[in-house]
């Protein structure tokens, strides 16, 4: 069985849920801007599972985002997120809520 990724926009925020990896990934690349469009809030906490490829995009969208001067907040991380943007010393330009 393959993995799967979803996502729904509430407002300023986008919700992902299920699995975000290298098989997974591509959808959410090639709609990237607008997924992004008028968000300010990436929440990941239905998120099961997030590889290095899931953490390369969210820096990618941080700096896209930061280039159009908006805010650019993940919430919801998980303690394995976090122990994986600590490892990539990422720490301080990942906005953590």
């Amino acid at each position: 069985m393959s993995a799967s990724l979803n996502w729904e926009k509430k407002e300023d925020v986008l919700y992902f849920q299920g699995t975000l990896d290298r098989e997974t990934l591509l959808s959410v690349w090639q709609q990237r801007k607008a997924l992004l469009a008028d968000i300010n809030i990436i929440d990941i906490s239905a998120l099961g599972h997030i590889d290095s490829t899931g953490l390369a995009l969210f820096v990618h969208l941080k700096a896209e985002m930061e280039e159009q001067n908006r805010q650019f907040i993940i919430q919801g991380v998980s303690e394995r997120f976090q122990t994986l943007i600590t490892l990539y010393d990422l720490d301080e330009i990942m906005n953590i809520a």
